[in-house]
């Protein structure tokens, strides 16, 4: 499976790194060529983002890593100076900006210090995302139900949750909601590793979630629905 991965990938990939410790810079690197040396080529590493500028222009990369904490400076800026196609990786010590992390549409957060579970998990998740661009798939943009014996699209953007009703399902949108004669299960296969099953009862898109605690979830929209046990966990692999 891996290594179909990896020939899905077009070439390999250049990165810049923006950390304004050198021992976070160094620590970037060595992960990303430790565990992900087959997929990498070139890498550039600087402390601020008017240097980010610059290497991003000469290197044209494929990813961003960058710290939260910049001196004077949020990582997250660098995103002004990106066209929509590239993505940004937080790479933090602090867990607390991860929420707002997510809202700003980041590929992943990070935790430093880096370690090789999480290098792994984010590993399968970068060759995922590659492979859905190369294929180019509108499948990924789209769910197509069944609702009252009419085929719904439903722009998968659109979805704020979703919620299990015995044998079918209840999706939520922005503009009003359908029922679905499938089940959350049947539903979790077709969805962006985005949408995480935080409760028997519940699908939720990442980008969808406002806050949450150990039992609940509050959404963008004030809806609170259920957090299980497992749920929370699936959810701290991102936040």
């Amino acid at each position: 499976m891996g290594v179909k991965e990896i020939y899905m990938l077009p070439h390999k990939l250049n990165a810049v790194i923006i950390d304004d410790e050198l021992s976070g810079r160094t620590m970037i690197e060595f992960y990303l060529k430790e565990f992900m040396g087959d997929i990498f080529e070139n890498f550039v590493a600087v402390s601020n983002i008017k240097d980010a500028e610059k290497a991003i222009y000469d290197l044209k990369p494929h990813i961003i890593f960058s710290d939260y904490e910049l001196r004077g400076e949020n990582g997250l800026m660098i995103q002004n100076h990106l066209d929509d196609n590239i993505p940004v990786v937080v790479v933090s010590a602090h867990s607390q900006y991860a929420v707002e992390a997510i809202h700003s549409n980041v590929l992943d957060y990070l935790l430093k210090p880096l370690n090789e579970s999480e290098m792994l998990r984010f590993k399968k998740r970068l060759l995922k995302r590659f492979e859905l661009n190369s294929e180019n798939d509108s499948d990924n943009s789209t769910l197509i139900i069944k609702d009252g014996g009419q085929n719904i699209i439903i722009p998968i953007n659109d979805i704020s949750y979703m919620e299990a009703c015995g044998a079918y399902s209840k999706i939520f949108t922005k503009y009003k909601s359908h029922i679905a004669s499938k089940t959350l299960k049947s539903f979790e296969t077709q969805l962006p590793e985005e949408f995480i099953r935080v409760h028997r009862s519940y699908i939720v898109p990442l980008q969808q979630i406002q806050s949450f605690n150990s039992k609940t979830i509050c959404l963008k929209n004030g809806q609170i629905i259920g957090l299980s046990k497992t749920g929370k966990k699936l959810l701290q692999q991102f936040f």
